[in-house]
């Protein structure tokens, strides 16, 4: 698991670290690095990140024409 700060905030504690499973780890979970809460699943994430991304390149695009 790696521990991250995010962009993000756990809804028990307000916390924004995360711990980010590995490609090798089993559970594919992310928690609170704080309290351990559930935050969601590791492809969720992606998605959103990926979704993220593509909108920001897009703006980015759309600025430089």
């Amino acid at each position: 698991m790696l521990t991250v700060t995010l962009e993000l905030q756990c809804h028990v504690c307000g916390g924004e670290r995360f711990l980010l499973p590995m490609p090798a780890d089993s559970e594919q979970a992310i928690h609170c690095a704080d309290c351990r809460a559930f935050k969601c699943h590791g492809d969720d994430l992606e998605r959103l990140m990926a979704a993220a991304g593509n909108s920001w390149r897009d703006r980015a695009e759309r600025a430089a024409c």
